[in-house]
């Protein structure tokens, strides 16, 4: 959220102008959006006239010097995201291009108080002469320490400021005396500071250790525009804490830091910070033999490891509530789903080279009830245990079968969880499966979606860890059961004649209690997924009979969703030219699902033509099913983005888990235009508000509130893109924008090459009713 002129840059020099004395301020503390006028002054100390009137208000834990006038919306966002600082008044200055810095020097002298140690000062557009002159004039003026950037600084997770090697000398201390001392890179400025390089360091000949704003990155030597992109994204969206250090090993695509050169980093630091260190395992990671990453660096450290078992991001996406969360980390380096077990600690092995399981210190499964036999192991009854491990929950009995190795070193998935129920004791199997069900019951209804259950003595289907494209023999499927695959194991039957039957969440053997008439039949998958939904929301039929909620749901799932374009089961492919089937059903279910009240947005392709009927238009209509995200479209192609600020959008998550930030608008949805931004050599942006009930009008108030909100959402979402963030790119043939009827209305779905996928193109069969989502 930081505005483009809030951007300090590193330049030298000063400005001249007369000395003021420290005045604290004799008023009480202003409130969030109150000015905080200054106190009268003594006829002794008038002093010439600055150069612009400014006035203070206290935005959150920050002060916002601004021009008496008003302040900058951007301003006061960057004001009001920036992380409290317990020693230094923090002071953030929107200081207009024509006043110097007499004027800030009056209206902080008499306006704001100080911090325990001083002030410290961010100046959104750097004074004349530069920034680290003008701490070093402030600080003898006002008779005062005052810290400044001296650099450009990097917005990063939790209202945290970095400021990189490459663009600066770092936070500075300036003395009233006149001195500038070098404080940190890092602000807030955490314990283990001082104990990390605060330059790049050289660590044998195939890594770097480059000092970041949670920690440090052992990253390639080489230098390319992909470590530019990484750079930005951990300084973004890596948590960091203050009580210990985060190490990034590797980057995705490039070759792994030799084993020797991160030993002779671990060497390098104090024993107390090499201890407490978390490490973040960046991209694939393989290791020698079968070990998991984690187990070779305890065997070459010799110490326990802490290892996140994904990407740790504090920062909440736009209209989804905060949370601290680990989150699953792809191939690629791309952010996924949060996983259950978010760090896992690794102990040396033994002397004889065996390792330990590893052990999961801090997780999100409700287990709280039950005894603890070790972190990550719990009793579940008699003879029973549930270990948590990095891919999900395994319920086995206590004593440990044989495979147990196998079971552990399997991958996590990327859009679910696993509890698996062990069945190599059939008779302990029906107490293992109620624990499960009883840990379901204990989830959020959110959480619960997000998992499957699985009867089987091992994952089948999984890959093992690490070990090529293919799973070793002891995970593939045992036939011989004779049970067919349950719904949702993502096989075809061939497949599937495993002997396992996979469960979805809280299903047990029992198949949806309602079911669907013959005419809108689904799949299994289909099916177990709306009963599923059923179970975690009971009000989400909102009084209909059991039967008409779940046809009506179901052919939501079949028709508007995109699963089932991309997998080519939706029914509406009747063949090549064929027009869309009318589906009433489908779009009367749709508003069952829950409403969405905040920022949704699509990218998309805009001609002149689409950008001339946006400015000459006040209403704009969806024709069709349009369809947005609540995260923002970063790293999506296309050339316009079209923010919508949503009331009555229905979020489609209890039915496609995999896409659970996708919000659909029915056809007949009206919005009215705020705003449109086009501009040769820019992105397009079009802002519309979802238009209320006929009864109620809006204000022009209202309005421009409604600009604001959508303006900070996309502020978010670009600051994400530039630091190389990266949102689904499954093609969605529903992500079409409002506008005039018919099939050259404004606006196109897009794939990685800028058109429509040849995957949608298939399933719609190159009909543009049907790619658009348009039903007749």
């Amino acid at each position: 959220m930081v505005a483009r002129h809030l951007t300090p840059t590193n330049n030298g020099g000063g400005t001249s102008g007369r000395k003021r004395l420290w005045r604290p301020s004799r008023t009480r503390s202003a409130s969030a959006t109150e000015p905080h006028t200054a106190p009268a002054v003594h006829p002794d100390e008038r002093h010439d006239a600055p150069t612009a009137d400014l006035t203070v208000r206290r935005v959150g834990g920050t002060w916002l010097v601004h021009p008496a006038a008003g302040p900058d919306r951007q301003s006061q966002l960057f004001a009001a995201g920036v992380a409290t600082d317990p020693e230094y008044a923090l002071v953030v200055v929107d200081l207009p291009r024509a006043s110097s810095l007499d004027a800030v020097e009056e209206v902080v002298a008499r306006a704001v108080p100080a911090g325990p140690r001083g002030l410290r000062v961010i100046f959104g557009r750097p004074p004349k002469g530069g920034v680290a002159a003008a701490g070093r004039l402030l600080a003898r003026r006002l008779a005062l320490p005052v810290v400044v950037p001296d650099g450009v600084l990097r917005p990063s997770a939790g209202g945290a400021l970095f400021i990189g090697a490459d663009r600066g000398q770092g936070w500075v201390l300036c003395t009233p005396e006149g001195q500038v001392e070098y404080l940190s890179r890092r602000f807030p400025q955490p314990k283990w500071d001082e104990s990390l390089p605060n330059r790049p360091r050289a660590m044998g000949r195939s890594a770097v250790a480059e000092p970041m704003p949670a920690g440090v990155w052992l990253r390639p030597v080489l230098e390319d525009a992909a470590q530019h992109r990484h750079r930005g994204h951990l300084a973004a969206r890596l948590r960091g804490r203050s009580d210990a250090a985060t190490v990034v090993i590797g980057t995705p695509g490039a070759p792994v830091p030799e084993t020797a050169d991160i030993g002779s980093f671990w060497r390098s630091l104090p024993e107390d910070t090499a201890a407490a260190l978390r490490v973040v395992p960046y991209g694939v990671v393989h290791t020698p033999g079968d070990r998991s990453f984690g187990d070779t660096l305890a065997a070459l450290t010799g110490e326990p490891v802490h290892v996140y078992n994904g990407f740790p991001t504090g920062d909440p996406l736009v209209g989804l509530t905060p949370r601290e969360d680990v989150v699953f980390l792809g191939e690629g380096g791309e952010l996924g789903r949060p996983v259950f077990a978010r760090e896992l600690l690794y102990l040396p092995p033994e002397p004889d080279g065996s390792s330990h399981p590893a052990l999961a210190v801090d997780h999100r499964w409700p287990l709280e009830h039950l005894p603890m036999l070790r972190q990550g192991l719990y009793r579940g009854g008699n003879g029973m245990v549930l270990e948590v491990l990095p891919w999900g929950l395994w319920i086995r009995p206590s004593a440990e079968p044989w495979y147990a190795d196998e079971v552990r070193a399997t991958h996590a998935d990327p859009h679910h969880e696993l509890i698996l129920c062990d069945d190599s004791l059939p008779e302990k199997l029906p107490q293992l499966q109620r624990l499960a069900e009883d840990v379901l019951r204990r989830l959020p209804a959110q959480d619960g979606l997000l998992v499957r259950v699985l009867t089987a003595s091992r994952p089948w289907g999984a890959t093992a860890l690490r070990s090529g494209p293919k799973a070793p023999a002891a995970l593939a499927p045992a036939v011989g059961h004779g049970t067919l695959p349950g719904p949702g194991d993502g096989q075809d039957e061939r497949e599937g004649q495993d002997g396992c039957e996979e469960q979805e969440a809280g299903e047990g053997r029992e198949a949806p209690t309602a079911r669907a008439p013959s005419g809108a039949a689904g799949s299994p998958e289909d099916e177990a997924v709306v009963a599923r939904a059923l179970r975690h929301d009971p009000g989400l039929g909102r009084g209909l009979p059991d039967e008409t909620a779940f046809a009506g749901l179901l052919s939501v799932r079949r028709r508007l969703t995109v699963h089932a374009w991309c997998t080519g089961q939706n029914p509406n492919d009747a063949g090549a030219g064929a027009p869309a089937a009318a589906d009433p059903a489908a779009l009367a279910a749709l508003a069952l699902l829950p409403a969405y009240e905040g920022v949704v947005a699509l990218r998309t392709h805009l001609d002149p033509a689409a950008i001339r009927w946006y400015r000459q238009h006040r209403v704009a209509t969806a024709h069709y099913v349009c369809a947005a995200s609540l995260t923002g479209t970063p790293g999506k192609h296309g050339d316009a983005d079209v923010l919508i600020r949503s009331i009555t959008g229905r979020r489609t998550a209890l039915l496609e888990p995999e896409l659970p930030d996708r919000v659909l608008f029915p056809p007949g949805t009206q919005f009215e235009v705020l705003h449109v931004h086009a501009r040769p050599g820019e992105s397009t942006v079009v802002m519309l508000d979802e238009r209320p009930p006929a009864d109620e009008r809006r204000s022009d108030r209202a309005r421009r509130a409604a600009v604001r909100e959508l303006m900070a959402a996309l502020r978010v979402w670009r600051q994400d893109e530039m630091n190389g963030v990266v949102r689904d790119l499954t093609p969605d043939p529903f992500a079409r924008p409002p506008g005039p009827e018919g099939p050259d209305g404004p606006g196109r779905p897009s794939d990685a090459t800028g058109r429509a996928s040849a995957r949608a193109r298939s399933a719609a069969g190159e009909r543009p009713d049907a790619l658009s989502g348009r039903f007749r």
